[in-house]
């Protein structure tokens, strides 16, 4: 008869790590251990349907290459509406961010991506890849 295997038992913890915190840590490391031996990773929970759909969105996103100059300009002047989405060459998106502009919700994501875009350096060309 096979031997039955049990979970390992955590040790208590130590310094000022909170539970949450060490099993948020161990997650990272068991992902990563899975992806460097080849396996896929897997999330389990409430979550995983989320994580799942959101890293198949990730997989087929390319990426997009312009100038950060103009890309900033139009974000500026009609970010709240979309504008540097388009220019981007994210016409879907873009496309939401019209449709939504009297909502003020694509004036607060546009300032999400101005702290996105503003750290990203530019190449000699003035040109960034996200």
């Amino acid at each position: 008869m096979a031997k039955e295997r049990t979970a390992p038992v955590m040790e208590p913890l130590e310094g000022d790590k909170s539970q949450a915190q060490r099993l948020a840590e161990l997650d990272y490391e068991k992902q990563a251990a899975q992806i460097e031996a080849g396996e896929e990773e897997k999330t389990y929970g409430v979550w995983g349907a989320i994580w799942r759909f959101l890293k198949a969105l990730d997989e087929k996103k390319g990426h997009y290459v312009f100038k950060k100059k103009t890309y900033l300009i139009l974000m500026l002047f009609t970010g709240w509406m979309g504008g540097h989405r388009y220019y981007q060459g994210r016409w879907k998106l873009g496309l939401l961010y019209t449709l939504f502009c009297w909502t003020g919700v694509p004036l607060a994501l546009c300032v999400t991506d101005l702290l996105e875009i503003i750290p990203v350096k530019a190449d000699e060309e003035g040109k960034v890849r996200l």
